[in-house]
C-alpha cells in the first residue's frame, strides 16, 4: 500500500473513533433510561417468548400471579360519591 491509501485508511479509523465517542454518551443515557423504565434489555422478549414455549407452566403461574396482585376498581359514574370537584378519588378498603 502506498503512503495515500495509509493515509485514507487512517482518516477512515479517525472518523470512526470519532464518531463512536460523540454517539457514546447519548447511547449510554439511553440505556439509563430505559433501565430506569423498567424495560428489559434487548432479548427480554426473546426470552419471555422462549418460556412460554418451553416452559408454560411458569407463564401460567406468573399470569395467576399477576391476576392475584391487580386490584380491580369499578369506573366511576357521574353521580357517585368519589366525584369530588371533578377529581376521582378512590378509597381502597382493607378487607
Amino acid at each position: 500500500m502506498d503512503a495515500l491509501g495509509w493515509l485514507v485508511a487512517a482518516g477512515v479509523v479517525v472518523v470512526a473513533g470519532v464518531a463512536m465517542a460523540w454517539a457514546m454518551p447519548a447511547l449510554l443515557r439511553d440505556t439509563r433510561r430505559r433501565q430506569r423504565a423498567g424495560a428489559g434489555g434487548s432479548l427480554a422478549g426473546i426470552a419471555g417468548g422462549l418460556d412460554a414455549v418451553w416452559r408454560p407452566s411458569t407463564e401460567d403461574a406468573h399470569a395467576d400471579w399477576a391476576a392475584s396482585v391487580e386490584l380491580p376498581a369499578p369506573a366511576p359514574l357521574a353521580g357517585d360519591k368519589g366525584l369530588e370537584a371533578g377529581r376521582v378519588t378512590i378509597h381502597v378498603r382493607a378487607d
